[in-house]
């Protein structure tokens, strides 16, 4: 089912200082992950979650001596480990942004390999903090929810002071 994006709501998060597109009926559930505030977006249904593994999370953090928009588009333009080489690498030096898509392997229960399809957005802030967006759903179901993990992903920006 396509939903317009006209429709989706504008979350804020004044803890992290982002806000992003949520979908309608998503939810964005905030949780601490080794000590890092992380906002999960939940798609609505449970084969959505199950099956099709989406997994989205919306994380802002300090900076890294390697969180260059040249250095990280660097990193995803190569393989690493169970990570193929990003199939699209687009950087924005004026608006601080660059925009990845890749596949990556995991092993699971019973000796299953499952290839995930992700879009990883980075937005630098400013010289101490980055935003990143992940969006990731098993690589066969990828397409039937990328408007919607688009709209999340794509819209992420830090709000202003």
């Amino acid at each position: 089912m396509q939903v317009p994006l006209a429709q989706a709501a504008v979350y804020a998060d004044a803890a992290s200082r982002v806000r992003f597109n949520v979908p309608p009926g998503w939810k964005v559930r905030p949780s601490v992950v080794d000590g890092q505030r992380v906002l999960r977006v939940v798609p609505p249904k449970a084969d959505q979650r199950e099956r099709a593994a989406i997994d989205v999370q919306i994380i802002a953090r300090k900076s890294g001596r390697g969180d260059t928009l040249a250095r990280l588009a660097q990193k995803y333009r190569r393989e690493d480990g169970d990570r193929e080489a990003a199939n699209f690498v687009r950087s924005n030096s004026r608006n601080g942004r660059l925009v990845t898509e890749y596949r990556d392997g995991r092993l699971v229960s019973n000796r299953l390999w499952i290839v995930r399809h992700n879009l990883h957005v980075f937005q630098l802030g400013d010289k101490k903090r980055v935003a990143e967006a992940r969006c990731t759903a098993n690589a066969s179901e990828f397409k039937t929810y990328r408007r919607q993990m688009e709209s999340i992903c794509l819209s992420l920006e830090w709000l202003k002071r």
